[in-house]
């Protein structure tokens, strides 16, 4: 993965672009961005390529994710997401809509990713650490706004 600060850094934030290569699991090296440059919490989106992708969508009644493995040559059309830290941990949470090759779609919670060509990723890094908390109503960690 390489990466690049694309504004100056202030007091305020910044920006990084990010490429990530072929066969490299999006949410393992954003993680490892995150801890790298210590990004207290960011906003993220992106567009490229995945072979293998795991999307859910949440049952807040059963509280639980329902999978779906899609192991097939898709384009992500979007991704959007943020980075967040449980303790010492950076919580990397994306959505998506990938697109098949016959331009059908499908869309959810991004649990999985496995790049094929390429995915370029735009993050904008806020100097407020954003952490999040569990919440015993859902069963998730969810931004602690407190």
């Amino acid at each position: 993965m390489k990466y690049r600060i694309t504004t100056m850094r202030s007091t305020e934030s910044y920006g990084l672009v990010a490429r990530l290569a072929a066969g490299e699991e999006i949410h393992t090296v954003l993680k490892a961005l995150a801890r790298e440059r210590s990004i207290p919490s960011a906003a993220l989106t992106g567009l490229g390529a995945v072979n293998d992708v795991t999307l859910a969508f949440f049952d807040p009644a059963e509280r639980v994710y329902r999978e779906m493995r899609l192991i097939e040559d898709l384009e992500v059309a979007t991704m959007t997401g943020n980075i967040a830290w449980v303790g010492d941990e950076p919580i990397i949470h994306l959505h998506g809509v990938v697109s098949r090759t016959d331009c059908t779609t499908a869309a959810g919670h991004i649990m999985r990713g496995v790049v094929s060509v390429t995915l370029e990723v735009m993050i904008r890094v806020d100097p407020v650490k954003l952490a999040r908390r569990h919440d015993a109503d859902f069963g998730l960690n969810l931004l602690d706004l407190d």
